[in-house]
């Protein structure tokens, strides 16, 4: 039995208003994405206090020697400046009709239709259609309508690709090569300044009026990371315009562009380009409808008797569960923040194997093995930090980013109202649960697919190499950690008490609350390092009385058995 489409009701996300100090609330939750890159909702119309985001999916950057490593904002292509008759608008000035803002999560795609006069009088209709392609992971397109209610009226359009756009003010981005091909397609070819990741994104336009496509001249313009072009057009009362834009983004780090040259890139981008243009916006949108439904919504038709609200809410989780994750490649996994923002830079915690993680594993098992290969490809990372802390085998970065960078929790956050100084982010330091979590996604997602296959190549020997780093943790002293504030140099100071017990202890820690710092026998924090231990052994007798040559060859990286 398929998904049931027929209720709007249980499809669509909607804002009947328009609020200025709530712009964030609608960028986030009704972001577009297909887990290679998210765009934030913001308007197509500038506002001050607005978060405009494109980002991309394991393209990691550090703004500088003193910063954690983060996704980089993307030059932006989705401010579209509408003038008309030299009005700009804005629903801060003149006077909304009508107002709708609306996610419809079954076809994910983005609508705003408004009914706006200006303050010199002329009434206009705008409707704003946007997708972020399934099925062209590369692709994004935007359509809007235009149709003066009140007279004729001339409309400037200002639009392009603004490489100006920062992290909050953190600049990831080189100025680049800017190019305008055939006097119609433009691209921005920026790279990341510290990372050496080139971005290849390009945009073209299509106008025409009540569906025949009409020749815009374009007058192009190039500044400091920012090519963009000003098309005007004469529309007639009661007479519909077109714009429809078209973009697309690649990246050197993009699994399938593995080997190509800076030029192919732009060559594939370009193609690419020309094709969305001649299939056009509803056709792009239909597609990648298409896709949602025999990805998403016909494989997990779930549906819950009870109140509408319900209903919509589990398949708002499931738009996004979609939206976030990089079922396209396991070199990368899931923020935090999804990719519906600058919140956590991008980065992966303990959120993925105990919360996300499951929902994956009963109805895409093929992406949860993506993400627990991208733990398993993380594992140097995993010992640069536990060699680094004084320990042995794997202990996993509280924040994790590209396979690589090991620890990218910040060191400092916001300021300590007492002190008046920087507060110490404590988590990547002694937050260390998250070790045995990673360890308990790999069991949970064996014991539900039972991939052997990745347990062979991947899973036993996280499972050791987690369990070698807990042994090397232990202690045998009982050490009671207490924070304290020096009065004369208005510092934090810890102190310690050691008793000792005959038994084993882990001291100095942070629970999964994160409320307490510094605590010796955090209950969940041993708990699942006995289980990790235990689940080792397990696994070490396994293997070495059934499949001989596994265990040797793990015997022979890890030493596995010195600890038996």
């Amino acid at each position: 039995m398929g998904m049931d489409y027929s209720k709007a009701k249980d499809w669509i996300l909607r804002e009947d208003s328009y609020d200025h100090n709530h712009l964030g609330k609608t960028e986030a939750i009704m972001a577009l994405g297909n887990g290679y890159m998210g765009l934030r909702s913001a308007a197509e119309e500038q506002y001050l206090g607005e978060t405009r985001n494109l980002l991309v999916n394991g393209t990691f950057n550090k703004a500088d020697d003193t910063a954690v490593t983060e996704l980089p904002n993307v030059p932006d292509m989705t401010n579209i400046d509408i003038r008309i008759n030299g009005e700009r608008f804005t629903l801060d000035q003149g006077e909304i009709e009508s107002y709708t803002k609306e996610l419809n999560i079954r076809t994910a795609e983005l609508k705003r239709e408004i009914v706006w006069t200006s303050p010199l009088g002329d009434k206009v209709k705008l409707t704003f259609y946007r997708i972020v392609s399934l099925k062209r992971l590369h692709d994004f397109a935007i359509r809007i309508e235009l149709t003066p209610l009140s007279g004729d009226v001339s409309v400037e359009m200002s639009s392009g690709i603004n490489g100006q756009v920062t992290n909050t003010g953190a600049q990831h981005f080189t100025d680049g090569d800017k190019r305008l091909y055939d006097g119609v397609y433009m691209q921005f070819v920026p790279v990341t300044t510290q990372s050496g990741i080139t971005f290849v994104v390009s945009t073209c336009h299509q106008f025409m009026k009540d569906d025949k496509e009409i020749d815009v001249p374009i007058e192009i313009y190039m500044k400091l990371r920012k090519i963009y072009g000003i098309f005007n057009v004469d529309v007639k009362q009661d007479e519909t315009l077109v714009m429809e834009k078209y973009c697309d983004v690649y990246t050197d780090r993009d699994i399938d562009m593995n080997g190509k040259s800076q030029e192919e890139m732009q060559s594939i981008a370009l193609t690419e380009l020309k094709d969305m243009e001649t299939i056009g916006y509803h056709a792009l949108a239909e597609e990648s409808a298409e896709e949602w439904k025999e990805e998403v919504w016909d494989p997990v038709p779930i549906t819950i008797e009870g109140n509408d609200y319900d209903q919509f809410a589990i398949r708002f989780a499931q738009y996004h569960m979609r939206v976030m994750v990089p079922a396209h490649d396991s070199r990368m996994n899931i923020g935090a923040k999804s990719l519906t923002g600058e919140g956590y830079k991008g980065h992966c915690f303990w959120d993925t194997e105990i919360f996300l993680l499951p929902y994956y594993m009963f109805t895409q098992p093929k992406v949860a093995r993506r993400l627990e290969e991208y733990r398993y490809l993380s594992l140097p990372g995993a010992h640069a930090k536990a060699a680094a802390n004084g320990y042995s085998g794997a202990m996993y970065p509280w924040e994790s980013a590209w396979l690589d960078d090991g620890e990218v929790t910040p060191e400092f956050l916001d300021v300590d109202v007492v002190t008046g100084r920087p507060n110490k982010v404590w988590t990547g330091f002694i937050e260390q649960h998250i070790t045995s979590d990673v360890a308990f996604g790999v069991w949970q997602y064996y014991m539900i697919t039972g991939d052997q296959d990745y347990m062979d190549k991947c899973g036993y020997e996280l499972i050791f190499d987690t369990a070698r780093f807990w042994v090397s943790r232990l202690e045998t002293k009982c050490r009671q950690i207490k924070e304290t504030l020096d009065p004369e140099t208005n510092e934090i100071v810890l102190t310690e008490t050691d008793t000792e017990d005959g038994l084993y202890h882990i001291c100095d820690v942070v629970g999964p609350d994160e409320y307490k710092e510094h605590k010796t026998d955090n209950a969940f924090t041993n708990y699942m390092a006995v289980w990790n231990i235990k689940t080792a052994i397990q696994y070490y007798e396994d293997l070495k009385a059934g499949h001989p040559k596994i265990f040797e060859r793990l015997n022979e990286r890890l030493q596995l058995d010195q600890y038996y």
